[in-house]
């Protein structure tokens, strides 16, 4: 990846006019230090038995190499540290539903700051859903590793079966959500978004409309 714009020209809708603060996982203990030659080493070893890695390849990249990133910010919409940092994970990611019901996921991490790592993501979702998939998801956050973890809440959409005959995608938008203000509403911060590829159970719905609450670990593995 060598370069990555993101256009927020056109997002003008606001989640609460008072502007939240993005609430970060807290300080986190550097792991020893691994020889990056030989972590991707492995990855391209074992990339032809499991094409996934290619991913694992794609994030280690940006830790190593940083790409041009160019955002071109919304008017009204608030977004995440003015950090030029750049994070993307790449992992997998299964839902379970019926109205309301869970989502997990997991994979690779990279940064320009420059960081490879691990994450794990466990999340309560609610909408317009009902049957299981699994896939694979790639997430783009505007900042730093820490950043990319913690809580968040996402605003997701897919379009499902019917359409693509057992294949879904789907796109999020994440927010990191601030202390609650006056009236009990909870500022939002725009952090970044999310694609996914899934396929699962059949379901009635040709669509799926949800609102996820969701919580990010990370694991350093390269710093």
């Amino acid at each position: 990846m060598q370069n990555f714009t993101l256009d927020l020209s056109q997002l003008t809708v606001v989640p609460d006019a008072s502007k939240g603060v993005p609430v970060t996982a807290g300080p986190r203990q550097p792991r020893s230090s691994t020889d990056r030659a030989l972590i991707e080493t492995a990855l391209e070893f074992g990339k032809p038995f499991n094409p996934s890695l290619g991913g694992a390849l794609e994030v280690l990249e940006i830790s190593k190499k940083a790409p041009t990133v160019k955002i071109v910010p919304s008017p009204t919409v608030p977004m995440t540290s003015k950090s030029s940092a750049f994070t993307m994970g790449v992992g997998i990611t299964g839902t379970a539903a019926h109205v309301v019901g869970l989502n997990l996921a997991g994979g690779f991490y990279g940064s320009t700051t420059p960081e490879f790592g691990i994450f794990g993501t466990a999340g309560f979702v609610v909408g317009i859903i009902s049957g299981a998939s699994g896939g694979v998801e790639y997430t783009f956050v505007f900042g730093t590793p820490t950043d990319f973890s913690g809580p968040f809440v996402s605003f997701q959409a897919s379009v499902g079966p019917k359409i693509f005959a057992g294949a879904s995608v789907g796109g999020s938008l994440l927010f990191s959500p601030g202390p609650p203000g006056p009236g009990g509403l909870v500022p939002l911060t725009f952090m970044g978004f999310a694609i996914n590829l899934t396929g699962g159970t059949p379901s009635v719905l040709p669509f799926s409309v949800t609102v996820e609450w969701s919580s990010t670990a990370i694991i350093p593995l390269l710093k």
